[in-house]
């Protein structure tokens, strides 16, 4: 078993070290002669072993990020960086393979691991093939790379709209509709448009956001793309338990959540209670 498992990261170190020569093929480092002896002696071949290790962990753990019960019940951005973070330590730990510690004496610090070193080498690990080719194009390895585009926003003229529900006497699933008012009055026509909502949340439950879905939030991520400017109607249907005389009794009730026009670009939550 040991043996299979040598042969599997020998093969998967040569296709990364394969991939690695392709990148640097294509992105051509600086003049080798104009660097220190330590980047091109020393150096290179640790961070070739650490882009192996990065990527083996990378390519194992997708297997859960693309699982179905971890994405119906993570939020997964936030909790895939908690769990690279807890196998990159597990490696560290585990193989004794603080790369932090090697770099330092690389640098000419002492050799010394140390729980400050483990971190920062769980960290790196973390960040998986990404954060290491990073490090060889800031120590000058690999030319520098287009930067990713920036976190997308609605064009100018759409809006993202989310409705969560907070259920108080709800009985069964919501249902949410929105759809655009062809006649508007003209009372709803001058209404100014929504550029955004606010309210106050707890720290437990600006956590639990952060890292859980949803299932009384539509879409469960993101936003729904409505036009800006267009009036909208929102509304929630469902059954919920009501006073009736002397007896509670379950009553389907659709319930207006929002009337009114969108500013571009706003990202827009809305807050109901059922």
């Amino acid at each position: 078993m040991k043996a299979g498992w040598t042969r599997q990261l020998g093969a998967a170190g040569l296709i990364t070290l394969a991939c690695l020569g392709t990148a640097l093929a294509q992105n051509p480092a600086p003049d080798p002669a104009g660097l220190p002896k330590v980047l091109t002696d020393k150096l290179l071949p640790e961070l070739a072993g650490l882009l192996a290790v990065a990527t083996v962990m990378e390519t194992a753990l997708t297997t859960l990020f693309n699982w179905r019960l971890y994405r119906e019940f993570f939020n997964g951005r936030a909790v895939k960086t908690v769990v690279m973070v807890l196998f990159g330590g597990i490696i560290v730990s585990v193989f004794s393979y603080d790369v932090m510690a090697r770099i330092i004496v690389f640098a000419g610090g002492k050799e010394t691991v140390t729980p400050v070193s483990g971190i920062l080498s769980a960290l790196v690990l973390a960040g998986g093939s990404a954060a290491v080719f990073e490090l060889f194009t800031r120590l000058g390895l690999r030319s520098p790379v287009k930067p990713e585009a920036e976190r997308p926003l609605p064009p100018q003229d759409r809006a993202w709209v989310s409705v969560r529900i907070e259920p108080i006497s709800l009985v069964g699933p919501a249902e949410i509709f929105i759809e655009k008012i062809a006649s508007p009055s003209e009372e709803e026509k001058a209404m100014a448009p929504l550029s955004g909502v606010l309210g106050e949340k707890g720290i437990g439950e600006r956590i639990r956001a952060v890292f859980m879905t949803d299932p009384l939030r539509f879409p469960p991520s993101g936003g729904y793309s409505v036009e800006a400017g267009p009036v909208y109607r929102i509304t929630a249907r469902a059954a919920r338990m009501v006073q009736r005389d002397q007896t509670r009794e379950k009553a389907v009730q659709t319930e207006t959540i929002f009337v009114g026009r969108f500013a571009g670009r706003a990202i827009i939550d809305l807050v109901h209670r059922i």
